[in-house]
Protein backbone atom coordinates (compact mmCIF):
# COMPACT_ATOMS: atom_id res chain seq x y z
CA UNK A 1 0.00 0.00 0.00
CA UNK A 2 1.60 3.32 -1.00
CA UNK A 3 2.37 5.93 2.08
CA UNK A 4 0.09 9.21 1.64
CA UNK A 5 0.43 12.54 3.31
CA UNK A 6 -2.10 14.85 4.95
CA UNK A 7 -2.30 16.41 0.97
CA UNK A 8 -2.99 12.97 -0.29
CA UNK A 9 -6.09 12.45 2.02
CA UNK A 10 -7.47 16.06 1.40
CA UNK A 11 -7.39 15.68 -2.03
CA UNK A 12 -9.11 11.99 -2.30
CA UNK A 13 -11.83 13.36 0.55
CA UNK A 14 -12.24 16.46 -1.63
CA UNK A 15 -11.34 19.13 1.44
CA UNK A 16 -9.11 20.97 1.93
CA UNK A 17 -5.72 20.52 3.92
CA UNK A 18 -7.02 22.71 6.50
CA UNK A 19 -10.66 20.80 7.47
CA UNK A 20 -7.94 17.11 7.65
CA UNK A 21 -6.26 19.02 10.05
CA UNK A 22 -8.49 20.43 12.03
CA UNK A 23 -10.25 16.34 12.22
CA UNK A 24 -6.89 15.00 13.46
CA UNK A 25 -6.26 17.35 15.83
CA UNK A 26 -9.65 17.75 17.58
CA UNK A 27 -9.75 21.57 16.91
CA UNK A 28 -12.32 23.79 14.78
CA UNK A 29 -15.62 22.93 13.42
CA UNK A 30 -16.15 20.00 10.90
CA UNK A 31 -19.51 18.70 10.00
CA UNK A 32 -19.98 14.83 11.32
CA UNK A 33 -20.65 13.96 7.41
CA UNK A 34 -17.49 15.97 6.41
CA UNK A 35 -15.43 14.02 9.28
CA UNK A 36 -16.55 10.58 8.73
CA UNK A 37 -15.25 10.91 4.87
CA UNK A 38 -11.71 12.06 6.07
CA UNK A 39 -12.00 9.44 8.18
CA UNK A 40 -12.64 6.77 6.04
CA UNK A 41 -9.49 7.81 3.98
CA UNK A 42 -7.73 7.57 6.55
CA UNK A 43 -8.66 4.45 7.45
CA UNK A 44 -8.22 3.09 4.26
CA UNK A 45 -4.68 3.69 3.64
CA UNK A 46 -3.67 2.62 7.08
CA UNK A 47 -2.69 6.38 7.66
CA UNK A 48 -1.04 7.63 11.19
CA UNK A 49 -0.26 11.08 11.56
CA UNK A 50 3.50 12.58 12.70
CA UNK A 51 3.74 12.57 16.29
CA UNK A 52 5.56 15.17 16.01
CA UNK A 53 3.70 16.72 13.83
CA UNK A 54 0.66 17.31 15.79
CA UNK A 55 2.04 18.31 18.99
CA UNK A 56 3.88 20.85 16.79
CA UNK A 57 0.66 22.03 15.56
CA UNK A 58 -1.03 22.10 18.80
CA UNK A 59 1.70 23.43 20.89
CA UNK A 60 1.70 20.86 22.91
CA UNK A 61 2.41 16.85 23.26
CA UNK A 62 0.91 14.00 23.44
CA UNK A 63 4.38 11.73 24.82
CA UNK A 64 4.55 10.89 28.50
CA UNK A 65 8.33 10.60 30.02
CA UNK A 66 8.94 7.70 32.19
CA UNK A 67 12.52 7.82 34.50
CA UNK A 68 13.32 4.98 35.65
CA UNK A 69 16.54 3.32 37.53
CA UNK A 70 16.93 -0.11 35.99
CA UNK A 71 15.42 -1.33 32.56
CA UNK A 72 16.46 -5.19 33.70
CA UNK A 73 15.22 -4.79 37.09
CA UNK A 74 11.69 -7.00 36.59
CA UNK A 75 9.97 -5.14 39.41
CA UNK A 76 10.71 -1.86 37.31
CA UNK A 77 9.59 -3.81 34.15
CA UNK A 78 6.09 -4.50 35.78
CA UNK A 79 5.98 -0.95 37.04
CA UNK A 80 6.28 -0.30 32.79
CA UNK A 81 4.04 -2.72 32.02
CA UNK A 82 1.17 -1.24 34.20
CA UNK A 83 2.12 2.55 32.68
CA UNK A 84 1.97 1.33 29.21
CA UNK A 85 -1.37 0.23 29.42
CA UNK A 86 -2.86 3.03 30.77
CA UNK A 87 -1.29 5.69 28.28
CA UNK A 88 -2.12 3.55 25.38
CA UNK A 89 -5.79 3.67 26.56
CA UNK A 90 -5.35 7.29 27.05
CA UNK A 91 -3.97 7.78 23.64
CA UNK A 92 -0.23 8.49 24.80
CA UNK A 93 3.20 8.22 23.45
CA UNK A 94 5.60 6.66 26.38
CA UNK A 95 9.65 7.74 26.25
CA UNK A 96 11.77 6.00 28.75
CA UNK A 97 14.83 6.84 30.42
CA UNK A 98 17.22 4.63 32.82
CA UNK A 99 19.29 6.51 35.56
CA UNK A 100 21.67 3.15 36.61
CA UNK A 101 20.77 4.87 40.24
CA UNK A 102 23.16 7.95 39.22
CA UNK A 103 21.84 11.97 39.73
CA UNK A 104 24.34 12.73 36.73
CA UNK A 105 22.03 10.11 34.58
CA UNK A 106 19.08 11.19 36.23
CA UNK A 107 19.67 15.10 35.23
CA UNK A 108 20.72 13.79 31.86
CA UNK A 109 17.30 11.80 31.73
CA UNK A 110 15.44 14.99 33.02
CA UNK A 111 17.09 17.07 30.60
CA UNK A 112 15.95 14.92 27.55
CA UNK A 113 12.61 15.03 28.78
CA UNK A 114 12.57 18.31 28.23
CA UNK A 115 13.97 18.82 25.04
CA UNK A 116 11.22 16.02 23.84
CA UNK A 117 8.61 18.69 25.82
CA UNK A 118 6.82 15.45 27.40
CA UNK A 119 3.04 16.37 28.77
CA UNK A 120 4.20 14.63 31.77
CA UNK A 121 6.39 12.45 33.84
CA UNK A 122 6.32 9.44 36.07
CA UNK A 123 9.79 9.45 37.95
CA UNK A 124 11.57 7.03 39.61
CA UNK A 125 14.72 8.99 41.11
CA UNK A 126 18.06 7.53 41.21
CA UNK A 127 18.18 8.70 44.63
CA UNK A 128 16.71 10.68 47.53
CA UNK A 129 18.37 13.78 46.56
CA UNK A 130 19.13 15.01 50.87
CA UNK A 131 21.78 16.56 49.57
CA UNK A 132 21.03 20.11 49.18
CA UNK A 133 23.12 21.06 45.65
CA UNK A 134 21.62 17.44 43.94
CA UNK A 135 18.03 18.06 45.23
CA UNK A 136 18.59 22.19 43.54
CA UNK A 137 19.87 20.57 40.62
CA UNK A 138 16.97 17.64 40.35
CA UNK A 139 14.25 20.41 41.21
CA UNK A 140 15.30 23.34 38.69
CA UNK A 141 15.16 20.11 35.68
CA UNK A 142 11.97 19.12 36.55
CA UNK A 143 10.68 22.60 37.04
CA UNK A 144 11.98 22.89 33.29
CA UNK A 145 10.03 20.79 32.51
CA UNK A 146 6.76 22.48 32.63
CA UNK A 147 4.78 19.92 33.06
CA UNK A 148 3.13 17.68 35.98
CA UNK A 149 4.51 14.61 37.03
CA UNK A 150 4.19 11.69 39.79
CA UNK A 151 7.30 10.25 41.63
CA UNK A 152 6.78 6.77 41.96
CA UNK A 153 8.33 4.24 44.36
CA UNK A 154 11.19 6.29 45.89
CA UNK A 155 9.50 9.51 47.94
CA UNK A 156 11.68 13.10 47.77
CA UNK A 157 10.74 14.68 51.13
CA UNK A 158 11.44 17.73 50.04
CA UNK A 159 9.15 17.65 47.46
CA UNK A 160 5.13 18.05 47.27
CA UNK A 161 4.03 16.36 44.44
CA UNK A 162 1.31 13.33 43.16
CA UNK A 163 3.03 9.87 44.79
CA UNK A 164 2.50 6.41 44.65
CA UNK A 165 4.49 4.32 47.35
CA UNK A 166 5.12 1.57 49.34
CA UNK A 167 5.11 1.36 53.48
CA UNK A 168 8.00 -0.60 53.19
CA UNK A 169 8.34 -0.90 57.10
CA UNK A 170 4.84 -2.62 57.76
CA UNK A 171 5.92 -4.83 55.05
CA UNK A 172 9.36 -5.82 56.60
CA UNK A 173 7.75 -6.00 59.75
CA UNK A 174 5.42 -8.52 58.19
CA UNK A 175 7.93 -10.65 56.72
CA UNK A 176 10.04 -10.76 59.77
CA UNK A 177 6.75 -11.12 62.21
CA UNK A 178 5.92 -14.31 59.72
CA UNK A 179 9.62 -15.81 60.17
CA UNK A 180 9.20 -15.46 63.57
CA UNK A 181 5.86 -17.18 63.96
CA UNK A 182 7.18 -20.21 62.03
CA UNK A 183 9.53 -20.72 64.53
CA UNK A 184 12.78 -18.87 63.30
CA UNK A 185 14.88 -17.47 66.25
CA UNK A 186 17.92 -16.86 64.06
CA UNK A 187 17.41 -14.31 61.65
CA UNK A 188 19.12 -12.19 59.01
CA UNK A 189 18.48 -9.28 56.25
CA UNK A 190 19.62 -8.88 53.09
CA UNK A 191 18.74 -5.39 52.97
CA UNK A 192 19.90 -4.14 49.46
CA UNK A 193 20.60 -0.48 49.31
CA UNK A 194 20.46 1.67 52.45
CA UNK A 195 21.30 4.79 51.39
CA UNK A 196 17.60 4.84 49.96
CA UNK A 197 14.95 5.88 52.42
CA UNK A 198 13.11 2.64 51.26
CA UNK A 199 16.07 0.19 51.99
CA UNK A 200 16.32 1.81 55.54
CA UNK A 201 12.30 1.27 56.12
CA UNK A 202 12.74 -2.58 55.44
CA UNK A 203 15.54 -2.49 57.38
CA UNK A 204 13.86 -0.56 60.30
CA UNK A 205 10.79 -3.35 60.06
CA UNK A 206 13.21 -5.75 60.42
CA UNK A 207 14.55 -4.58 63.07
CA UNK A 208 11.30 -3.49 65.41
CA UNK A 209 9.67 -7.26 64.71
CA UNK A 210 12.89 -8.83 65.95
CA UNK A 211 13.59 -6.49 68.92
CA UNK A 212 9.27 -6.55 69.94
CA UNK A 213 9.88 -10.22 69.78
CA UNK A 214 12.60 -10.10 72.36
CA UNK A 215 15.11 -12.25 69.42
CA UNK A 216 18.84 -10.90 69.56
CA UNK A 217 20.25 -8.73 66.22
CA UNK A 218 23.39 -10.55 65.16
CA UNK A 219 25.25 -7.17 63.30
CA UNK A 220 26.98 -10.71 61.17
CA UNK A 221 23.56 -11.18 59.89
CA UNK A 222 22.29 -7.81 59.09
CA UNK A 223 23.80 -7.95 54.92
CA UNK A 224 23.20 -4.56 54.25
CA UNK A 225 24.90 -2.19 51.33
CA UNK A 226 24.71 -1.34 47.82
CA UNK A 227 23.94 -4.98 46.43
CA UNK A 228 23.94 -6.61 42.98
CA UNK A 229 23.11 -10.08 42.45
CA UNK A 230 26.94 -11.02 42.35
CA UNK A 231 27.32 -9.33 46.07
CA UNK A 232 24.50 -10.76 47.56
CA UNK A 233 25.18 -14.05 46.11
CA UNK A 234 29.09 -13.46 47.80
CA UNK A 235 27.69 -12.20 51.05
CA UNK A 236 25.34 -15.33 51.59
CA UNK A 237 27.72 -18.26 50.50
CA UNK A 238 30.14 -16.74 53.28
CA UNK A 239 27.18 -17.18 55.88
CA UNK A 240 26.03 -20.81 54.96
CA UNK A 241 30.00 -21.54 55.22
CA UNK A 242 29.74 -20.58 59.20
CA UNK A 243 29.53 -23.16 62.17
CA UNK A 244 26.39 -20.48 63.09
CA UNK A 245 24.29 -18.91 60.58
CA UNK A 246 20.66 -17.81 60.14
CA UNK A 247 17.76 -20.37 59.69
CA UNK A 248 16.01 -17.33 57.68
CA UNK A 249 16.24 -14.12 55.90
CA UNK A 250 14.42 -11.88 55.77
CA UNK A 251 15.19 -10.43 51.78
CA UNK A 252 14.56 -6.74 50.88
CA UNK A 253 14.86 -6.84 47.03
CA UNK A 254 14.75 -9.15 44.03
CA UNK A 255 17.88 -8.39 42.84
CA UNK A 256 19.41 -9.89 46.16
CA UNK A 257 17.03 -12.72 46.34
CA UNK A 258 18.18 -14.26 42.71
CA UNK A 259 21.58 -13.72 44.52
CA UNK A 260 20.36 -15.37 47.42
CA UNK A 261 18.88 -18.60 45.96
CA UNK A 262 21.72 -18.86 43.55
CA UNK A 263 24.30 -19.16 46.53
CA UNK A 264 21.51 -21.27 48.27
CA UNK A 265 21.81 -23.62 45.15
CA UNK A 266 25.66 -23.86 44.94
CA UNK A 267 25.86 -24.30 48.57
CA UNK A 268 23.84 -27.35 48.13
CA UNK A 269 21.30 -26.46 50.71
CA UNK A 270 17.27 -26.84 50.38
CA UNK A 271 14.76 -24.31 50.76
CA UNK A 272 13.05 -24.27 53.94
CA UNK A 273 14.55 -27.55 54.67
CA UNK A 274 18.03 -26.03 55.46
CA UNK A 275 17.25 -22.00 55.12
CA UNK A 276 14.12 -20.31 55.39
CA UNK A 277 13.14 -16.92 53.47
CA UNK A 278 10.87 -14.53 52.67
CA UNK A 279 11.40 -12.06 50.06
CA UNK A 280 10.37 -8.42 48.80
CA UNK A 281 7.55 -8.97 45.89
CA UNK A 282 7.52 -11.80 43.97
CA UNK A 283 10.07 -13.54 41.28
CA UNK A 284 9.03 -13.25 37.72
CA UNK A 285 7.69 -17.04 36.60
CA UNK A 286 8.35 -18.18 40.07
CA UNK A 287 4.54 -19.64 40.31
CA UNK A 288 4.88 -20.98 36.33
CA UNK A 289 7.86 -23.13 37.60
CA UNK A 290 6.22 -24.52 40.76
CA UNK A 291 8.51 -22.50 43.65
CA UNK A 292 6.59 -22.15 46.80
CA UNK A 293 8.40 -18.83 47.87
CA UNK A 294 7.15 -16.35 49.86
CA UNK A 295 6.60 -12.88 49.49
CA UNK A 296 5.36 -9.79 49.86
CA UNK A 297 2.93 -8.62 47.09
CA UNK A 298 2.64 -4.91 46.06
CA UNK A 299 0.97 -6.29 42.48
CA UNK A 300 3.82 -4.27 41.05
CA UNK A 301 1.73 -3.71 37.42
CA UNK A 302 -0.98 -2.01 39.72
CA UNK A 303 1.47 0.50 41.25
CA UNK A 304 2.67 1.22 37.39
CA UNK A 305 -1.54 1.98 36.65
CA UNK A 306 -1.67 3.68 40.43
CA UNK A 307 1.06 6.22 38.96
CA UNK A 308 -0.46 6.27 35.22
CA UNK A 309 -3.80 7.16 36.34
CA UNK A 310 -2.72 9.79 38.90
CA UNK A 311 -0.90 11.75 36.17
CA UNK A 312 -3.94 11.53 33.94
CA UNK A 313 -5.96 12.56 36.54
CA UNK A 314 -3.69 15.48 37.47
CA UNK A 315 -4.18 16.70 33.33
CA UNK A 316 -7.65 17.01 34.16
CA UNK A 317 -7.73 18.55 37.64
CA UNK A 318 -4.49 20.64 37.50
CA UNK A 319 -5.64 22.55 40.50
CA UNK A 320 -6.37 20.07 43.20
CA UNK A 321 -4.22 19.37 45.98
CA UNK A 322 -1.22 16.95 45.65
CA UNK A 323 -2.07 13.59 46.53
CA UNK A 324 0.21 10.76 48.53
CA UNK A 325 -0.72 6.84 48.14
CA UNK A 326 0.71 5.04 49.89
CA UNK A 327 0.21 0.96 49.14
CA UNK A 328 0.57 -1.83 51.77
CA UNK A 329 2.06 -4.99 50.91
CA UNK A 330 0.30 -7.88 50.99
CA UNK A 331 1.83 -10.72 52.71
CA UNK A 332 2.00 -14.14 50.93
CA UNK A 333 2.98 -17.00 52.64
CA UNK A 334 3.69 -20.16 50.42
CA UNK A 335 6.03 -22.39 52.04
CA UNK A 336 9.43 -20.65 52.25
CA UNK A 337 9.05 -19.20 55.36
CA UNK A 338 8.98 -22.43 57.57
CA UNK A 339 11.19 -23.89 60.11
CA UNK A 340 12.30 -27.53 59.60
CA UNK A 341 10.77 -29.06 62.48
CA UNK A 342 7.42 -27.88 61.96
CA UNK A 343 7.22 -28.95 57.50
Amino acid sequence: MKSVNIQDIAREAGVGKATVSRVINGKGYVSWETAAKIRAVMERYHYQPSALARSLSKQESDAIGLIIPEANNPFFSGLLTGISEVMDQCGYTLILRTSGNEPERDFRALEAMRCQRVKGLIYVPACNYEDDTDFAEMFSRLNDLDGPYVVLDRPIRRLDCDCVLSDNFSGAYAATEALIRAGHREIGVIAGNTQLQIGRERVNGYREAMQKNGLPLREPYLLTGTFDQQEAYRRVRELMDMAERPTAFFIANNHSEIGFLNAIRDAKKKIPEDVAFVGFDELPGQMIFGLPFSCLDREVTQLGTKAARLLVRRFEEPNRPAERMVVVPRLSLRGSEKYPNHL
